[in-house]
């Protein structure tokens, strides 16, 4: 199962993250999940949001691109090239961001994978560079801009991991911007890997599954609408993260291709 966005532009499903939010200055995330799109693709339409202005959306350009938008004085936005979104197909997209107010500024790496397809890296574009300070946010939304948004998604959404560095180089490991090919590879055969197998990353670096100052929220919404912050600023941990569902609905459909991981239930039983 999964849960379905869209019948109401209003639908959603949004909780506040307690100590690690997306988008503040010399620090960088990961945003992973599941999607899988019954109308459209529908320019705008949002994944996710973190505040109203961090943001990935069906680009205006070509739906079957995204656009990744940055909350700055001057908003940055990026748009892929090579997606290949398309209706009644499950997605998995990740989107790795590294954020700076100088220097390199703001760089992205985005991967995908098409049903059972291992993800693989897309082009990412700059549309508009943006200027000045960055503006984080604890206030994550899956399926539309924020909790007041009415750009929902239209289709299925499944799995949502959110990675987030709390220190300043303990996911990209620098604090300029930069994402060096050693941190995207560590980053995707590691973590991303991992997570669109539906398992738990062993964060690089560390031996364990926790790195120093990196935080790791699930809503595994193959299994419910829960959600469960695995690590809090690199200390292993189980916290429930309470989630609040508005609008969206439990699926009819099939599970996302995920594979069997800790917090998932047997294959037969999600099929």
């Amino acid at each position: 199962m999964a849960y379905t966005f869209g019948a109401a532009t209003g639908d959603d499903i949004t909780w506040t993250e307690s100590a690690s939010n997306y988008g503040s200055s010399a620090r960088s995330s990961l945003v992973c999940g599941w999607w899988f799109p019954t109308t459209g693709p529908t320019a705008t339409r949002c994944l996710w949001s973190f505040g109203t202005v961090n943001r990935c959306a069906i680009a205006t350009t070509s739906t079957s691109e995204i656009d990744i938008w940055l909350d700055r004085t001057t908003d940055a936005q990026r748009t892929t090239s090579g997606l290949g979104l398309a209706l009644n197909r499950w997605h998995f997209i990740a989107v790795l961001g590294s954020f700076f107010n100088t220097g390199a500024v703001t760089n992205y790496r985005v991967w995908r994978g098409v049903d059972a397809e291992t993800p693989s890296l897309v082009t990412v574009n700059v549309t508009t560079a943006g200027a000045g300070n960055s503006t984080g946010s604890t206030v994550a939304t899956i399926g539309n801009a924020g909790s007041a948004g009415t750009v929902a998604f239209q289709g299925d959404i499944g799995r949502f991991d959110f990675v987030t560095a709390v220190t300043a180089d303990a996911l990209c490991r620098n604090s300029t911007g930069l994402i060096s090919a050693d941190d995207e590879f560590a980053i995707f055969t590691q973590v991303v890997i991992p997570i669109w197998q539906g398992r738990m990353p062993t964060f690089y670096g560390s031996g364990t599954q926790s790195n120093n100052g990196i935080t790791h929220t699930v809503v595994d919404l193959d299994n419910g609408a829960y959600g469960r912050t695995i690590r809090n600023a690199g200390s292993i941990i189980t916290m429930d993260r309470g989630v609040t569902v508005s609008g969206a609905t439990v699926s009819a459909n099939r599970a996302s291709i995920s594979k069997i991981g800790p917090i998932s239930q047997p294959d037969r039983l999600r099929r």
